[in-house]
This record gives C-alpha cells, structure tokens and sequence, in this order.
C-alpha cells in the first residue's frame, strides 16, 4: 500500500515508537491523507536540507582544514617576523654604538683643526717684518714658516678626515633609520597577521558551529514530523479498521510465511520490507515461482505496478483469479501510493479474497468478501 521508493522509505521509517498525541482536525481519511501527505513533504525537505548540511560540512571541513593549514603559516610568519625584529633591533643597537664612536671621532677633530686654526691666526696676525726679524736668526724663522705650513697641512687633512668621517656618520644615521622604518614595518606586519590568524580561528570555528547547529535543528525538525505522521497514521489504519467492522467484509486469521521482520529495509525484489508491494513480490516470486522486481526504482508505487507489469511482459484485466495482483489506484482509503494485494479466492457475489501486507499497520492480513470497487479503480495482474 505504499511507494517503495526513496520517499516511502523516508516516510514509513517514522513507524518508530513516538507516542504523544497530535491532534487533528478533520475526521475523514481525505483530511487525514492530506495532513499526512503534505507533512510527508514537509519531512522530506528537512531531510534533504540535513543530508545537504552533511555535504556542506565535509566541504566546510575542507575549508577548516585549510584555514587551519593558513594558521599555521601565518603563525610561522609571525615567529619569522619575531627574529626578524630581533634581528633589526640588534643592528639598530650597534649602528647606534658605532655612530657614537664616529661622533666622537668628529668632535675630537674639531677640537685639533680648532686648535691648528688659532695657531695659524697667531702667526698670520704678525707683520711680516715682525714675522721675519722678530726672531732672533734667520733659521728660526724659517722653521718657523714651515712650521706654519705643517700646521695648514695638517688642518686640511684632518678637513678631508673630517669630511669622510662625517659622510659615513651620515650614511650610518640613514641606515639606522631606514632599518627602524623596517623594523615599524616588520611590527606592523606581525599584528597583520595576528589579527589574520585570530580572524582565521574565528572564522573556523564559526563554520563548524553553523553547520552543526543547523544540521541539528534540521534533524529535530524531520523527528518531531516523523512523530507527526505517525499518530496521522495510526488514525488512517483505525479508521480502516472500523469500515471492516460493517458489511460482509471481514478479516480472517492465519498467516502467511513472510520471512522479514524488519521495517523498511530493501528486500531481494528492489521494495521495502512489511510493506503491501514486498508482499506481493515475495509471494509472486516464492510461492508461485514467477518472477517479479521493481523494474522502475523510484517509482515503483503500487499504483504504478500495471506499468512495471508492461515492463516484465505481464497482462492487466479488470477480471479478477486467483493467484492475481490486484493493484489499486492512490485514494483516501489506500494512500498517495496507492496498494497491492494477492487475490486468494473469487467469490460468486463479485467479491474477492485477499492476502496483503501493510493494511493493518506493518502486518499480515487476510481480507475476504471484499468489494475491489469501494476502495477506487483497480486493476488486475496476471
């Protein structure tokens, strides 16, 4: 009686023991079957939206991995930048030790050419003729000149010394200050990427919380509908029970050597277990010896068997025998799948009796005398 397809998997997989009571408002099947069909797709949306927040968090695993491989990396980065200031730091310092020196080096040959100039003026403030008969010989005076001349010589040497010495101080100030730009620079980067880095955990972590969260409302959402169709299902399966209790249709005992236990597991045909077109599958291929498989997986609803009928090569009649599926067309009383049984006696009146699965919930059944016409249109497979 129901699809065995992917949907009916996901819809009758609900049959799990959930026992609070939904109310519902309409008593008739039509209403029912409406509530039940449109919560059916609300739960099949929420599955799908979970089963993609499955993928989405393998790919966010993905993307986690490789923020955490860039944390490493920026992490690293920073440890470089860390010697790298160490470094430039250490430089800095000597530049500044050598700087001095040369500073020093200056002032000191400012003080000599300072001296060497006012020795110079002394001379030079003399007349000449003071310069030369003031002393007390020729000879003296000529040592005298030449002791001017060494002094010159020896101002324009320490000039040119004083000169170069004060183009490397200047160089080494330049340098000094080209590797403190470098070191703002290098300081500058580090807190670039540590606040890279804290973004990159962050945003980590903001990924992994998302996906789960949402993963997790999705999941609570699919079981509080699973809850929903349930107890929609089971007033389905009562109100059923109560048209059996009029007219000449009746259930009989028995049963009927279906061998699975299990709810909603594929079984060896391509249907779902304890479901009406697993049944009939397994009686077709087991207790009759003929062959029979869903021959359109995903649409292989019991109303569609006439179709999956067409594609093995079997006839569909209206006229009923024994032996024969019926198949039934989706209603108010058999469901948005429509359902299947086994035909095991025609009767004189035009009724029929039948074995099936799934008419009293997840069951065997054995219906006799009943009218195929009350239930909608309807077929037979032979």
């Amino acid at each position: 009686m129901k699809k065995c397809v992917k949907k009916c998997y996901l819809l009758l997989s609900l049959a799990l023991a959930v026992s609070f009571t939904l109310p519902v408002s309409a008593a008739d099947l039509d209403d029912l079957y409406r509530q039940r069909d449109q919560l059916a797709d609300e739960l099949d949306k929420a599955q799908s939206a979970s089963q993609q927040k499955s993928k989405d968090i393998k790919s966010l695993q993905d993307q986690i991995a490789n923020l955490e491989d860039e944390v490493k990396s920026t992490e690293a980065k920073i440890a470089g930048t860390v010697s790298e200031i160490d470094k430039t730091q250490a430089e800095i310092e000597g530049l500044s030790k050598k700087i001095k020196t040369k500073t020093d080096e200056l002032n000191e040959l400012k003080k000599e050419i300072n001296i060497a100039l006012v020795e110079i003026y002394r001379f030079s403030a003399r007349s000449s003729w003071e310069f030369v008969f003031g002393s007390g010989t020729l000879g003296e005076s000529s040592n005298q000149v030449k002791y001017v001349e060494a002094i010159q010589i020896q101002v324009k040497s320490q000039f040119n010394k004083l000169t170069e010495v004060k183009k490397d101080l200047d160089k080494q100030k330049e340098e000094q200050e080209a590797r403190r730009e470098e070191l703002d620079n290098l300081k500058a980067r580090q807190e670039e990427y540590k606040r890279g880095s804290e973004y990159q955990m962050g945003q980590k972590d903001r990924l992994k919380n998302m996906s789960a969260q949402q993963k997790e409302d999705y999941d609570a959402q699919a079981q509080k509908l699973k809850s929903e169709i349930t107890n929609i299902s089971a007033e389905i399966y009562a109100e059923r029970q109560k048209r059996l209790s009029g007219g000449s249709e009746h259930l009989v005992g028995g049963g009927s050597g279906y061998p699975y236990s299990a709810i909603d597991v594929p079984d060896a045909w391509g249907f779902l277990t304890r479901e009406c077109t697993s049944y009939a599958a397994w009686y077709w291929n087991v207790v009759l010896g003929k062959s029979w498989y869903n021959t359109r997986p995903g649409s292989g609803s019991a109303y569609n068997w006439p179709n999956l009928a067409a594609d093995q090569g079997y006839s569909v009649s209206s006229s009923p025998s024994v032996g024969a599926i019926i198949s039934w067309s989706a209603g108010s009383l058999t469901s948005a799948w429509g359902h299947v049984a086994i035909v095991e006696k025609v009767n004189g009146d035009g009724t029929i009796d039948l074995s099936e699965y799934n008419w009293i919930r997840y069951s065997y059944s054995y219906r006799a005398n009943v009218d195929p016409g009350s239930y909608g249109s309807y077929s037979y497979i032979k």
